[in-house]
């Protein structure tokens, strides 16, 4: 009866800390927010995020994390911000990203006629698995 109780226990225990080993990681992630100088969100900006696999390993073989292109040899995620001035990115392995955001606006004038002004701005991520990365990008008018 010992022998039995011993071996439930021990197979009890066994499962608990398999089990705890099985949990399954969470991709980073990280939610960028844009905002104009006067802190006003902004909907509709275009919002880069951006790694360069040759500054990791000489860019031989670097693993998929997003959209690999081959000209620019970069790994990006391209997205446009909501109307709270939001835009949300997910990538398959921690690293850091910058990040380079452009909107475009337009001021419209009496009579037909509108100016249009680009607006930039840029950030950096540090991602790391199970965890989401919150940055602020204040955007400025472009030359």
């Amino acid at each position: 009866m010992k022998l039995s109780a011993i071996l439930i226990l021990g197979l009890f225990t066994f499962l608990a800390l398999t089990a705890s080993k099985c949990n399954k990681e969470n991709p980073p992630k990280a939610i960028v927010t844009v905002v104009d100088q006067e802190g006003h969100y902004l909907s509709g900006a275009t919002v880069k995020v951006y790694s360069d696999p040759t500054y990791y390993n000489n860019g031989q073989g670097y693993p998929s994390v997003g959209y690999y292109n081959p000209d620019e040899k970069t790994l990006y995620d391209i997205q446009v911000t909501d109307g709270a001035g939001q835009s949300y990115h997910s990538f398959k392995y921690e690293s850091i990203y910058s990040v380079k955001v452009t909107y475009i606006k337009q001021i419209i004038h009496p009579g037909p006629h509108a100016d249009t002004i680009f607006w930039y701005g840029e950030g950096a991520l540090i991602l790391k698995v199970d965890k989401t990365y919150p940055e602020t990008v204040t955007v400025y008018p472009g030359s």
